[in-house]
Parts: structure tokens; C-alpha cells; sequence
């Protein structure tokens, strides 16, 4: 059943809003094990990034970025080595959208901030001294954290599969990734706020905060994982613009928005085959998720599945999963 906001928000909540659902999901750590590894040597970490064939958008990035000199030395002026760096692989990039020439279209400063999200000072090894979960803190060269996750013996790197790992340099190891991520832009409202096609979302948090939750403070302060509803499934559920949302019950718009948010940091990794998640509102709200061709999810308020991507979107105070469709909660807790 697909019900819009505003037909939602004008219900009473002991209406009970009834539809089961199921859910499937798909994790998005793509493992790449199509292109030839790298070959561990006596040589710099850039070097064997340059000679790697499946690291070539990522040699194309550090050296536009004024990176590769820093990394080919082990004894670099600026910085300390050794290092670690995680390196994601060619199908990383292009997965996302990246090659090289678009590579080269961005300025030499932003470049530098998305990689230095990728280098840590020191030599951490998988093996041995590299942190692991849940949600294992490493702070990166330039004070920016990544967090790491093990599942089923695969190490993950904010959610991204760490496809090779231990590759040995003279100034450090690499560990080749199945994903790119990026710098947080802020807390979970700054995050949300940056992206445009989320804009409908947020119109949507600070109208319910105008109620009795508050979910602007909670969204800056708490560490949460929010499944973020598009501007396209705002506009499928039936509300068209932003100022359709700036009329609704607040409450009631809260009530909606939390069926989206769990506690904590949950990475797409993190999820198991057959999976149950409880939102904020009650343990009665369900949010189910299963393993399968794609990845999705489906609240217990609604009757088909929405599909995630992008996922492991890393906020300072947590991590947002974007879905194609709003949530719907489940009456009467």
C-alpha cells in the first residue's frame, strides 16, 4: 500500500496502517577479484600503486593531487612514514562514476581533502595491529575517522570490502578496497543538508521538529543510522513539493521520520543474510532486510520493498543509507 505524507499525517494514530512486508538486499561491497592483485615489493607505495593495473584511476588521482611524490618516498618531509593507505580498485571509481578524465576535472584541493581520507601514519597491518569492530576507530593522516568492521572473516573499511590486504612497501602496506567513500561533510542534518536530492527530507526533519521531537538536535548530536528517503520518493508517496511537507502535522511527520532511523553505526556489511532492525519509534516497528539480488529494505508499515543506494554515506555522528521509497510505520505501537 503507498499512502502520501499528507494523506498520513491527517490519519488519527490509532488507524492502523496494516501491510506486511518483505524485504531483500543486496550489500553493496562488490568484491573485485577480476583484476590481477598487486604484487608486494621493496619498492615505494607509489611505486606499486603506479605499477598496478587495477589502481590506475587512484594513481591517476594522487598524482593530479600532488600525493604521489609523499607516498614514494620513505622519507618524506611533511610527513612521517611509514604509511598505510587503502586503495580503491579501478572498479571502484567506475562504479561510482569516476574515470579518469573525470578525475582530472577536479580542482587539486578537493582532491587532496577525498584523499587524505585514504592514508594513515603508520603501518597498520590486517593481520595484526589494524583495529577491527564493531565499528573500530582509525584516525587518518589528516583527522578525518574511518571505522572498521569484520563479517564473515572480510574485513570493511566504512562498508567497503577490503579486497587485498597486507600488500608491503618499503615505506608502508596497502590494502586495496571494493568502494570509495568519502570525507563527512558534518553530523547526520549537515550531511543530509549538503546533498540536493535530499532537500525534501530535510524540509521534512525541521518541519516535524516543530512538534514535540525534536529530530534536528537528535540528528546533530546522537549516533544513529538513517535510511534517507529521496526527493523522488517523497514525490511517489504523493507529496510533490516542499511546500506539501511544510504543511503537515509535525507529529505525525515525526512519528514517519523515525521509522527511518536506528540506533548506532550500521554499515551495509553489517547486515546479516535474514536481518530484523528496529527503528527508534518501538521494537513493534520493524524494518526487514534480507540478502539477495539487490539490495533493499521494507519497513513493517508497508507492503513492497525500497531499494538503498548510494549506501555508507559517513556522517561524523553516523552513516545514511539513501531508499527510493518512504518507510511507512506500523500502528498502533
Amino acid at each position: 500500500m503507498k499512502t502520501g505524507i499528507m494523506s498520513l499525517c491527517i490519519f488519527d494514530k490509532k488507524i492502523i496502517v496494516c501491510a506486511f512486508l518483505l524485504i531483500t538486499i543486496i550489500t553493496a561491497c562488490v568484491k573485485n577479484k577480476t583484476t590481477p592483485p598487486l604484487t608486494p615489493s621493496t619498492s615505494s607505495i607509489g611505486e606499486i600503486v603506479k605499477g598496478g593495473s587495477n589502481l590506475t584511476i587512484f594513481d591517476s588521482a594522487l598524482s593530479k593531487a600532488g600525493l604521489f611524490s609523499t607516498l614514494d618516498s620513505a622519507n618524506p618531509a611533511s610527513v612521517a612514514a611509514p604509511f598505510t593507505v587503502f586503495a580503491p580498485v579501478d572498479m571502484a571509481f567506475t562504479q561510482a562514476g569516476f574515470t579518469d578524465s573525470t578525475v582530472y576535472k577536479y580542482t587539486k584541493d578537493s582532491l587532496i581533502n577525498f584523499l587524505k581520507y585514504y592514508i594513515y601514519s603508520g603501518s597498520q597491518l590486517t593481520t595484526a595491529t589494524l583495529p577491527k569492530g564493531p565499528n573500530a576507530p582509525l584516525r587518518m593522516i589528516y583527522g578525518d575517522t574511518v571505522f572498521i568492521t569484520v563479517s564473515n572473516g572480510i574485513i570493511y573499511i566504512n562498508g567497503n570490502a577490503v579486497t587485498q590486504n597486507d600488500v608491503i612497501a618499503n615505506n608502508g602496506v596497502i590494502h586495496a578496497l571494493s568502494g570509495i567513500f568519502f570525507p563527512p561533510k558534518g553530523n547526520i542534518i549537515a550531511t543530509i543538508q549538503s546533498d540536493t536530492a535530499l532537500s525534501f527530507l530535510d524540509t521534512a526533519i525541521v518541519r516535524a521538529s516543530q512538534g514535540s521531537t525534536n529530530l534536528v538536535s537528535l540528528l546533530s548530536s546522537g549516533l544513529y543510522t538513517i535510511f534517507a528517503p529521496t526527493n523522488n520518493a517523497f514525490r511517489s508517496a504523493g507529496d510533490s513539493t516542499i511546500d506539501v511537507i511544510k504543511n503537515l502535522n509535525p507529529d505525525s511527520l515525526a512519528l514517519l521520520l523515525k521509522t527511518h532511523i536506528i540506533s548506532g553505526r550500521t554499515f551495509s556489511s553489517d547486515f546479516t543474510t535474514i536481518d530484523t532492525l528496529y527503528s527508534i519509534n518501538d521494537t513493534k516497528d520493524s524494518l526487514f532486510i534480507s540478502a539477495g539480488i539487490g539490495l533493499t529494505i521494507q519497513s513493517k508499515g508497508d507492503s513492497t520493498a525500497s531499494s538503498l543506494g548510494p549506501v555508507n554515506i559517513i556522517a561524523t555522528n553516523g552513516v545514511i543509507h539513501k531508499v527510493n521509497q518512504i518507510l511507512f510505520p506500523f500502528y498502533p505501537f
